[in-house]
């Protein structure tokens, strides 16, 4: 069980300024047989693909999870397009990466098209599968778009990925209770902005709700590109056991 561990390649927002710098939304599921990425955002593909090199990763034994289609979750998808593309003109053997992503969306219709370089699988409340006795499924969230969490499940230790949330629902709250660990994707420190009201929450509600149920450890993500990690770490709520991850660092998704 140990040797279940996710990898951080990116955890902030996006911002167009801040591409090169601030590596948007990505994880690495490590201890799987297949290799499993929740969110592709915006300035990770690099860093993916070293590691593709590094590791001599097959790509295809890629799985890619996008939790809802905004660019900070899964913009490097079109670099990996492009990468694809060019690499299976120039080789025998075709690559193809398994992507499962909401629907509803002008990049879904995209992506769904590639079929030469994807194997896409709609992600909705009813998606289900298991890989390595580790059973995966989804709650939809309250985000602008369609939104999921994502579960994965080992006998009786859960890990739970909310992605961008504006609040916990009644739905989120059953869904993440009695989890080992939940990657929560933080909101705005300890204020809402008027354009995004109703999208991201404010870090601490979030963090002080989810702090209430039965979670041995709360992992808080996302940082906004105009804040610090110690904004962020001024927003968790006092006796909660909550620590705000790094870039480049590992965790363990179980207890």
């Amino acid at each position: 069980m140990n040797n279940f561990n996710f990898y951080v390649l990116g955890n902030y927002s996006p911002n167009i300024r801040t591409f090169g710098k601030y590596k948007s939304t990505c994880y690495r599921l490590m201890g799987f047989s297949k290799e499993i990425f929740l969110d592709f955002g915006a300035g990770i593909f690099f860093k993916f693909l070293r590691i593709v090199k590094k590791e001599e990763i097959d790509l295809n034994n890629v799985m890619i999870i996008i939790s809802h289609n905004h660019i900070d979750h899964n913009l490097s998808l079109l670099s990996l397009v492009i990468y694809l593309y060019f690499y299976n003109k120039r080789h025998e053997k075709k690559k193809k990466v398994h992507v499962i992503l909401p629907h509803r969306s002008i990049i879904y219709t995209f992506i769904s098209s590639l079929k030469s370089v994807f194997d896409v699988e709609t992600l909705n409340e009813s998606t289900a599968f298991s890989v390595d006795n580790c059973e995966f499924t989804f709650c939809k969230t309250i985000h602008k778009g369609e939104s999921y969490a994502t579960k994965i499940k080992l006998k009786n230790h859960t890990f739970v990925y909310t992605s961008d949330i504006a609040k916990v629902s009644d739905e989120l709250e059953k869904f993440i209770d009695g989890a080992d660990t939940v990657l929560v994707d933080a909101g705005y420190p300890n204020k809402l902005l008027h354009s995004f009201r109703n999208y991201h929450g404010i870090t601490s509600e979030i963090l002080q709700k989810i702090s209430s149920l039965n979670i041995k450890k709360i992992l808080a993500t996302h940082i906004r590109f105009f804040a610090k990690y110690s904004d962020y770490l001024k927003s968790i709520p006092k006796k909660a056991n909550v620590k705000i991850v790094q870039i480049d660092d590992s965790y363990k998704m179980f207890k």
